[in-house]
């Protein structure tokens, strides 16, 4: 490996690291500001650099709340234990939909 090209995985590695130890520093101490240098700017690149595609600016745009529960979901044959599921004795673990695998496709209905 030429000199040159191990100059180039030099800063690629001390670029990684800068931006590995503020991620880690901002995830501690989340409410903290950090004053950074124009050389650590350069090292962590443009702030959404991150191979997404842009997707996370959309996320942070969005206008209603991520639905966590799945409420909205539509799963044929979940609705059946709905009022076992009321009481806390739901038995998810064996409901048809939670059996499918590679070995037992061809599950019949009861």
């Amino acid at each position: 490996m030429s000199d040159q090209n191990k100059n180039k995985k030099t800063t690629k590695d001390q670029e990684e690291a800068a931006k590995d130890s503020l991620d880690r520093l901002q995830e501690k101490n989340p409410d903290k500001e950090y004053e950074l240098t124009p050389e650590d700017r350069k090292a962590l690149g443009p702030k959404d650099l991150s191979m997404d595609g842009g997707d996370d600016e959309e996320l942070l745009r969005r206008k209603r709340k991520v639905d966590f529960a799945g409420e909205d979901l539509d799963i044929p044959g979940s609705e059946l234990d709905d009022a076992q599921e009321e009481i806390g004795s739901e038995d998810e673990e064996n409901n048809l939909y939670s059996l499918g695998s590679d070995d037992n496709e061809e599950l019949e209905r009861e």
